[in-house]
């Protein structure tokens, strides 16, 4: 029997790179990529490795239908803040599902704004926009798996959060969010694509494929504070580390956004969720992404 394909939408990315990776580690699936530039030394790292990668933008609606032939299951991610909905990127992909009868969609989301918030804050498109294709799955028909993230472990270094004042002293500079607050975050590289992964490799079974459709998993890796953060990196590094709460510097639509994380967004005990951990993913820590990542671009930016 041939082995399996599975599609990976933003195979360049953060969490379709994430998956990519596992999927070829795993070795028991045949792997296209979807990307914008198929040239990009992202693109042509993954083509050595051996994935089938694909030229083509989730807006083009014939040539997903084309990419997403013969596919066994299709990772879902869209692109915020673009000209391009996020919702009519997501059914683009839902649309393309169907039209190949492809038996699974692996869909990264988050929750409504709205429905969290009791219609007491509209208008977080990043939010609301994904939410609305959980529904259109739903609607339509499409086996889904529905994964709710975290904030991103990465953006630590992706969105400047992690700053130099000094050498040895460093500020963690966070949108809104007080020192005191936990909030859910995802490692993406380490632990969405053995997820993904796992989730694949489980469809089969009918028990797991109901536990899994029941409602959207918890894709976070750990709940923290910015208070513990900077005591953890404090530790780990041996500097100076200080949590600052930014609030007039953060533009809209931003400032609404993490206003909201603040107030209302609050994922459900156990995190990480029993679910994936029955599935035998061995989740990681913030410690885990310091000793990864952190220590070495501290050095490197004191000893510049």
């Amino acid at each position: 029997m041939s082995p399996k394909i599975v599609v990976v939408a933003g195979a360049t990315g953060n969490q379709g790179g994430s998956v990519v990776t596992a999927l070829v580690n795993h070795g028991g699936y045949v792997v296209r990529g979807l990307t914008r530039d198929i040239t990009s030394a992202a693109s042509q790292a993954l083509t050595a490795r051996g994935v089938e990668m694909l030229q083509i933008s989730v807006m083009d609606r014939e040539g997903l239908v084309e990419a997403f032939k013969g596919a066994y299951a299709v990772f879902g991610v869209t692109k915020p803040f673009t000209k391009d909905n996020e919702t009519d990127q997501g059914k683009n992909m839902v649309d393309a599902c169907r039209a190949n009868d492809v038996p699974l969609f692996v869909w990264t989301s988050l929750p409504s704004a709205t429905k969290l918030s009791n219609g007491k804050v509209t208008g977080i498109s990043i939010l609301d926009d994904k939410a609305a294709v959980d529904q259109y799955t739903q609607a339509v028909g499409q086996p889904t798996v529905i994964l709710h993230t975290g904030s991103f472990t990465e953006n630590m270094i992706n969105q400047n959060q992690l700053k130099s004042t000094a050498p040895g002293k460093w500020e963690i500079q966070f949108p809104i969010a007080p020192p005191d607050h936990v909030q859910p975050f995802s490692y993406i590289k380490k632990d969405v694509g053995p997820a993904v992964t796992a989730i694949i490799d489980h469809w089969e079974d009918a028990s797991w494929r109901q536990r899994l459709t029941k409602e959207p998993i918890i894709m976070c890796s750990y709940n923290l504070c910015g208070k513990e953060m900077a005591a953890t990196l404090a530790r780990l590094t041996g500097k100076e580390v200080t949590y600052v709460t930014l609030i007039d510097t953060i533009p809209e639509p931003a400032k609404s956004m993490f206003i909201f994380f603040r107030d209302y967004w609050d994922y459900p005990d156990p995190i990480p969720p029993t679910i994936l951990t029955d599935l035998g993913i061995k989740f990681h820590t913030f410690e885990d992404y310091v000793r990864d990542k952190l220590v070495q671009f501290m050095n490197e930016k004191d000893s510049a």
